[in-house]
């Protein structure tokens, strides 16, 4: 194998090995808040959310930028939580990895249907619809698409490697958020 073949083996490995981790942190995050009475809104229960193209021109699009999931309770189901871990921004410009929490209180249609959630719409609530964004502080997000409102919180991908940084600082803060 030459010297490049070796590098992008590596490469493609290392990137195996993040999806592996962050599918971990995604499923551990599950438990914690199904424990708590939160269910995956997902039709699919094994799915996640995220957004990749297909364009020919456009390869840096190729790579998976983010990976969430979306929670409700019987009592608010109108209320979304969010939580996702982000590699890159709206451009797929790698950025220092993040997990993202928010909370949307969703509109409803005259049959008083709860209109859909998109997961790019997560992804846009904290890349454009908030002014300033700051790490472990709750952002306001205006209304917008198929929500009334909401809040966003990042943490440091780097700060949570243990179920419990996970749980003092993304669930609870996830839990305690408020639309």
């Amino acid at each position: 194998m030459s010297e490049l073949s070796d590098n992008i083996k590596v490469t493609f490995q290392n990137l195996i090995t993040i999806y592996n981790e962050t599918s971990s942190l995604l499923q551990d995050a599950d438990s914690m808040l199904e424990k708590v009475g939160y269910h995956c809104t997902h039709s699919n229960r094994n799915t996640i959310g995220t957004e990749r193209s297909y364009h020919i021109s456009y390869p840096e699009w190729w790579i998976t930028p983010y990976a969430c999931r979306f929670y409700a309770t019987q009592e608010n189901p109108d209320e979304y939580k969010a939580i996702g871990v982000f590699f890159a921004d709206t451009d797929c410009i790698p950025i220092q990895p993040i997990v993202l929490i928010g909370c949307f209180k969703m509109k409803k249609n005259e049959q008083d249907d709860i209109l859909p959630f998109y997961y790019w719409h997560f992804k846009e609530a904290w890349f454009h619809l908030v002014s300033t964004q700051r790490i472990e502080e709750d952002l306001d997000v205006p209304e917008k698409w198929t929500f009334s409102g909401g809040k966003v919180r990042a943490v440091l991908l780097e700060n949570v490697d243990n179920q419990e940084k996970l749980e003092k600082r993304v669930i609870e803060p996830l839990i305690a958020m408020s639309c």
